[in-house]
């Protein structure tokens, strides 16, 4: 073990519980949820839903401090190390389920040059079930024991990879990023091309976490107009946990026809995981979705907006990728921001929408407001969403061509 470590770069809550405890989020399998094994001090981040919500009211609890942070192995000895008989434990930076997807692609190849390592990951979050598709890899949603984390040798904080501290304004890929941070070499894994054959199981997942990158509503109108025309059987799946479900819901005008359904999403990640992996072909907005094909390499068309297809997809070529071609005064697409921002007076936008630059944006906005989540994800959509609009020819028309519709 070096000793040349330094602390992570989060803060960790160390805490104590007299009583036996189980914790659970409610959009992951519960298969993969945590029970205390009677060690004096557990772990979670200092900000983690644990944190803020379970240990605030359970009885027996003790916060001995909400400062800690574990040592780790610093990011200039990444590619030095040799992990090859080591247990190394990764703290997972956050639970977005693209950069997550890359990390389970980056463990793969890690695991590829170290087939006898020992790997666990903590603060997977709610995308544990991500990291699940991966053979004996131990998962800490929220928690860590100190008799578990003593069980690991090397502890790394995936957050010191290049690019993370940037990552709301400018995307990166973080499977290409860590491999290379490791010296490693990706995972081989062949593109499968759409196997074209009647009544086809076609999935479209329209919604994304942010309002910034939905797909209009009546481009999904005549995408699915198109599919069930020729018979495949077209699924639209919304994100129930995404506040405008029912609105876009509603926006949707997709007849009734038997080859045709529409349900509201799923309820843990597994679920939506083996949902896309049994599709035959998928048309995605920029979201978590898109990156979850990247395990299966399921086939499909990519929709993006404000950020970069071509960082984002990477190295994987088993979707069709459609970047928006808006270009304005302020703005021109792909920008690269993540989120929408709040404007000094208050608004709530990107650049082109609120027609300010960049630096004049501020921060994330504090507080959620559903009625202007719904006016930017259906009514009025940012510039770049919007001139998909104009595209919607050329984007059906590589519905044509991959699927050989009539």
């Amino acid at each position: 073990m070096p000793h040349n470590l330094h602390p992570a770069r989060k803060k960790f809550t160390r805490f104590a519980s007299k009583k036996p405890f189980q914790f659970g989020l409610p959009n992951v399998s519960p298969a993969l949820g945590q029970s205390s094994d009677g060690s004096p001090i557990y772990l979670t981040r200092a900000n983690s839903l644990l944190r803020r919500q379970g240990l605030a009211t359970a009885p027996g609890v003790k916060i001995k401090s909400d400062a800690f942070r574990p040592q780790v192995l610093p990011r200039a000895l990444w590619p030095e190390t040799d992990f090859a008989q080591r247990s190394v434990l990764f703290l997972i930076p956050d639970d977005a389920l693209g950069d997550c997807v890359g990390m389970v692609l980056f463990l793969r190849a890690f695991r590829q040059r170290y087939p006898a390592a020992r790997l666990g990951v903590l603060n997977s979050a709610s995308a544990s079930d991500l990291f699940a598709t991966m053979d004996q890899i131990a998962i800490f949603q929220l928690f860590i024991s100190s008799k578990q984390l003593a069980s690991f040798d090397t502890v790394i904080d995936l957050s010191e990879m290049e690019g993370w501290e940037t990552i709301d304004r400018m995307p990166v890929n973080p499977e290409e990023a860590l491999c290379t941070a490791f010296d490693l070499a990706p995972v081989n894994l062949p593109t499968r091309a759409p196997v074209l054959k009647p009544a086809m199981n076609i999935a479209i997942l329209p919604m994304a976490s942010s309002p910034l990158r939905s797909l209009p509503p009546a481009l999904v109108n005549q995408m699915v107009a198109l599919l069930g025309k020729a018979g495949h059987k077209v699924t639209v799946s919304l994100n129930a946990y995404q506040g405008v479900m029912k609105k876009y819901k509603s926006s949707l005008d997709l007849g009734a026809k038997a080859n045709i359904a529409v349900i509201d999403g799923f309820k843990t990640i597994g679920e939506l995981t083996a949902f896309i992996a049994d599709q035959d072909y998928v048309v995605l907005a920029d979201s978590g979705p898109a990156h979850i094909t990247k395990l299966f390499q399921t086939p499909g068309l990519a929709i993006y907006t404000s950020a970069s297809g071509d960082v984002l997809q990477g190295r994987h070529r088993n979707l069709h990728r459609w970047q928006s071609r808006y270009t304005g005064e302020f703005c021109s697409a792909p920008c690269g921001l993540a989120k929408l921002r709040a404007s000094a007076d208050g608004k709530i936008g990107c650049m082109g929408s609120l027609e300010l630059p960049f630096d004049a944006l501020g921060d994330l906005p504090t507080q959620s407001n559903k009625a202007i989540a719904e006016r930017l994800t259906i009514d009025a959509p940012v510039p770049c969403v919007a001139q998909l609009l104009t595209e919607q020819k050329d984007i059906l028309g590589v519905l044509h061509s991959d699927l050989k519709l009539p």
